[in-house]
């Protein structure tokens, strides 16, 4: 179906075999990012950001981790308004709803990711996984479920979108590399700021992981869910 699978941060009844930092199946970010030059070149600099309407809203995640972790993604409250209600919520509700919101799941960027010598598949060892090249989290809540989308559905995900997982489901990933298997089956509904891409790389180069093996398709989660907080930028 192309939508991206995603499991509670409690699933840890799978056998789990342990990933740590220099396996040599996780790429460099050096040598598996997949950043595009054009969108360095439009998001470069704070002066260009401010004037761009993409970058008005600036939710804050910090992560309750040593030393305490920062990941700001612009919100695109224009092109996504039924997310930004929502997230909203989430901020304005969180000591209440926020049962719990967690980053669980790190999908490293395989060495081979996007080569055309694997077959074009995101299974079995295909090109595109798994690992999967994401990370991914949940703001499990009393009141909602699901999430209503919006209309913004990019033809190819690029590294460091924020997109709703599963369809209209609560939880989200981050896209570390540029996701063309999929098409425009999720919703984009932020981008992760640019400085701030080497944090959220630093989570799966570093953070332990663990591989469920007997999940299908085969997932790697951290083995430590990071929980966090949110807040609007300025707010």
């Amino acid at each position: 179906s192309g939508l991206i699978h995603f499991l509670s941060s409690s699933g840890n009844k799978y056998d789990a075999n342990m990933i740590r930092r220099g396996d040599t199946t996780i790429a460099t970010v050096e040598s598996g990012s997949t950043d595009s030059a054009k969108r360095d070149d439009i998001t470069s600099t704070t002066a260009e950001q401010s004037n761009n309407s993409d970058y008005q809203h600036i939710l804050s995640l910090t992560l309750d981790i040593s030393p305490p972790t920062k990941i700001r993604i612009a919100v695109l409250k224009d092109k996504c308004p039924k997310a930004y209600e929502f997230l909203s919520f989430m901020v304005e509700n969180q000591q209440t709803e926020c049962n719990p919101c967690t980053i669980y799941r790190g999908e490293p960027v395989p060495t081979y990711w996007g080569s055309k010598d694997y077959p074009d598949r995101y299974f079995d060892k295909g090109r595109w996984g798994p690992p999967y090249a994401l990370v991914q989290g949940g703001l499990v809540n009393s009141k909602f479920n699901t999430v209503e989308q919006d209309n913004h559905r990019p033809k190819v995900l690029q590294r460091g979108m924020v997109a709703w997982a599963g369809g209209n489901s609560i939880h989200f990933f981050i896209a570390l590399a540029d996701h063309p298997e999929w098409g425009d089956v999720h919703t984009a509904w932020g981008e992760v700021l640019p400085e701030d891409m080497s944090v959220v790389d630093a989570l799966v180069k570093e953070r332990p992981l663990k591989v469920l093996e007997r999940n299908n398709p085969v997932l790697t989660n951290f083995v430590e869910p990071m929980y966090f907080h949110l807040r609007w930028e300025g707010g």
